[in-house]
């Protein structure tokens, strides 16, 4: 068990399996506190989604009194139901391995991505089952996520210094989001009738609001369009800065159930406790730190960034058939505890440490003259 995680013991026993799921890192022989089905995990994350969007919505129309509060909450709730319709929903159906049922799976596919003005299911499970998990093609500059890294600009040998400003200057660039917003506006009509129909009456739903409904416009603008496109876009950009340490060399020694382990580690979301000991003022000084630290970092890049089973996602590479994808923190650790799980887990602690150790190695790979720039 790593330091950070054992830190948290300080708290009480009961608190450990909320601890569990705010890191991402469950203790050595812990065992899940809750159990998913795939329709009970499903049923939760459709409530959070549509709940958000049905608070965000009402607070805007109705105005009533600390409604901004209640708009942000809103958003959150938003955010972290869609993303995790897309990074574990979809993302377990393309596996074939959500409920054991492929056309089941299929539906579910279809129905998260239409909710979130995404891409196709199909286009989904072309890039990242038939291209990312490919051994020839992982973290190499023909994944496809690296591929889209390269078009905006982060690109191997650049300084670390260089691509973070890179990475703020995409926040915040008007093209990366009309790109990237074009491409699930062009992938959902352009495909199958059925499937273009539910995302015709979903998108009309939202576009007829302001012809029925007070602030029918700020509406559409605030409560749907800001959260599901928006600010879901720059989730998805950061969670990929930091999936894996893109361009990391393959060790040709490696089987293909751990070819990926050189470029992929836990992400997990938190900081060592503040320990025994120290005298008052230096105590209130960690607490206060690891407080904020907490609240305003770690707990939202667990809930909007690195979702559902993102924090155990190189569990995952080891085991992409895993039915287990419910309680991956515990299997994760249930596999370290067995001491049989091939090479070392490594694991990074905080969003922006993961970001900062794909910029590390990107920016010590040579450029290829046929890049894209």
């Amino acid at each position: 068990m790593s330091d950070v995680r054992a830190s948290y013991l300080r708290f009480p026993g009961w608190t450990q399996h909320f601890w569990t799921w705010a890191t991402g890192r469950a203790l050595p022989h812990q065992e899940p506190l809750i159990r998913h089905t795939w329709a009970s995990y499903t049923a939760v994350t459709l409530v959070t989604f549509l709940g958000g969007l049905a608070l965000s919505a009402t607070a805007v129309s109705a105005r009533f009194p600390l409604w901004g509060l209640a708009l942000v909450a809103g958003w959150a709730l938003t955010l972290q139901g869609a993303r995790t319709m897309i990074l574990v929903i979809a993302h377990q159906a393309l596996h074939r391995k959500f409920s054991g049922n492929r056309g089941v799976d299929r539906f579910f596919g279809e129905l998260v991505t239409v909710l979130n003005i995404y891409n196709t299911f199909q286009e989904f499970k072309e890039e990242h089952f038939d291209n990312h998990h490919r051994r020839s093609i992982f973290a190499t500059e023909q994944d496809p996520p690296v591929q889209f890294l390269f078009h905006f600009g982060f690109l191997p040998s650049m300084s670390r210094g260089r691509l973070w400003r890179r990475a703020f200057a995409v926040f915040l660039s008007p093209r990366f989001y009309a790109v990237t917003v074009g491409g699930r506006l062009r992938s959902n009509l352009t495909t199958g009738t059925w499937r273009r129909a539910g995302f015709v009456l979903w998108a009309g739903f939202w576009l007829s609001l302001p012809f029925w409904l007070p602030h029918g416009t700020s509406t559409l603008l605030l409560a749907f369009v800001l959260p599901v496109i928006f600010l879901s876009q720059l989730s998805a950009l950061l969670d990929r800065l930091g999936e894996h340490a893109w361009l990391t060399p393959a060790d040709p020694e490696q089987d293909n159930r751990f070819y990926t382990v050189p470029a992929t580690s836990a992400r997990f979301c938190g900081a060592p406790v503040p320990e025994r000991g120290l005298p008052a003022g230096r105590a209130a000084a960690a607490w206060t730190g690891w407080l904020l630290g907490t609240l305003f970092y770690h707990l939202p890049s667990r809930c909007l960034v690195v979702v559902g089973d993102l924090p155990n996602h190189d569990y995952h590479h080891r085991y992409p058939t895993t039915e287990a994808w419910t309680t991956a923190a515990y299997a994760r650790q249930r596999d370290i505890d067995s001491g049989d799980h091939g090479p070392p887990y490594t694991e990074v602690w905080g969003m922006f440490q993961a970001v900062d150790r794909m910029f590390r190695t990107m920016s010590e790979v040579p450029r290829d003259g046929d890049l894209v720039g």
